[in-house]
């Protein structure tokens, strides 16, 4: 049985509490259980049961069926100063597209799914290579490395998030372009530091889709999310706007070549069900 997200807000916080010591003795992994926190982020406002491990946070994410991927009923509407950037970027890509078009492109497309409830570490944190013995690893893997990395998480009852679980959690059920809107600002990076919304928790409490050189290996191999590596950034005379688009809640990157995930930032997941 997973927890649906309407059971989950219809809960006391003492019921809640209950429920989350309930998990915690379900888990296959020694998680604490820390206490309910709410979480506020615009608009939002979630309270979710938190949980700790390896000197790591995670949050419990109540299950949900719920609409993803990047859809709009006209085209994007883009701002004077939006269209003279775009002209830009069309020049160094040298390629005739219409913005929409490139949305498409990088985005993911609609759906509606169905996740069960899941944890979810608020901060990416390095996987170290521990060179297990026993973890079984799929030798004829297409991406070998990422094999590798799915399958020493397994081996300590943890795994990597899913697609759809990641862009869930990025937007936190929101539908716009980007969590905190449609809009971003056109005269500096999101890979700098300045306070703005890209930077704090998000409404489940996750520090997620705030740098675009810090990508995230995701349970699909080959796709990443979050960011593209820095590779916009050092595109030359790309405008920041394209930087921007890559911490769109919808953003994918796709990749033909086997980057390895032992040693990089991950964020990891675990299925919960009572």
């Amino acid at each position: 049985m997973t927890i649906h997200r309407e059971t989950w807000n219809r809960l006391t916080n003492s019921e809640r509490v209950d429920l989350a010591l309930a998990v915690r003795r379900s888990l296959p992994v020694p998680f604490a259980f820390s206490g309910i926190r709410t979480f506020q982020y615009g608009a939002q406002e979630n309270s979710l049961a938190v949980f700790n491990y390896d000197n790591s946070e995670f949050v419990l994410i109540p299950g949900d069926t719920v609409r993803l991927g990047y859809e709009w009923e006209r085209p994007f509407p883009l701002t004077v100063e939006q269209a003279e950037l775009w002209e830009i970027a069309l020049e160094e890509f040298e390629t005739p597209m219409s913005f929409d078009d490139y949305l498409e492109e990088i985005m993911t497309p609609p759906r509606d799914v169905s996740l069960d409830a899941f944890l979810l570490e608020t901060k990416i944190k390095r996987l170290v290579d521990q060179k297990l013995k026993g973890a079984a690893v799929d030798e004829s893997a297409a991406f070998p490395h990422h094999a590798r990395a799915r399958a020493q998480l397994a081996s300590q009852g943890l795994r990597l998030p899913t697609s759809d679980e990641w862009e869930y959690a990025c937007g936190a059920g929101v539908r716009t372009l980007y969590r905190w809107g449609e809009d971003a600002p056109m005269d500096w990076s999101p890979s700098e530091d300045r306070g703005w919304l890209q930077s704090g928790p998000n409404a489940f409490g996750l520090t997620i889709a705030n740098n675009p050189w810090q990508w995230e290996a995701i349970h699909e191999p080959g796709f990443r999310r979050g960011g593209d590596g820095g590779g916009m950034s050092c595109g030359g005379g790309m405008p920041y706007m394209l930087e921007w688009l890559l911490l769109a809640t919808a953003y994918i990157d796709k990749e033909d070549f086997d980057r390895p995930v032992l040693g990089d930032d991950v964020r990891r997941a675990l299925t919960v069900e009572l």
